[in-house]
């Protein structure tokens, strides 16, 4: 292998690593973090419908975003 190869092969072993790492520290901090949400919600009185504008939800992917919408053809 070329000193090219082996530092990209090395390059992609720590961006694993590093991704392994992130999605653990999160994980463990996703209990916290909703109860802290849930009190500000609480505290500020916030509602679903409040929240409705950045919350994701699971009918959509990335892609309905992207997508614009169909135009409808004039009338004559």
């Amino acid at each position: 292998m070329s000193n090219a190869t082996q530092r990209l092969t090395e390059i992609e072993a720590q961006e694993k690593a590093l991704a392994d790492e992130k999605a653990k520290l999160l994980k463990a901090s996703k209990k916290t973090d909703l109860e802290l949400v849930r009190k500000l919600c609480k505290q500020h009185g916030f509602t679903a419908t409040n929240l409705r504008g950045c919350l994701t939800t699971r009918g959509k992917g990335d892609d309905a975003e992207k997508k614009a919408p169909a135009k409808k053809p004039a009338k004559k």
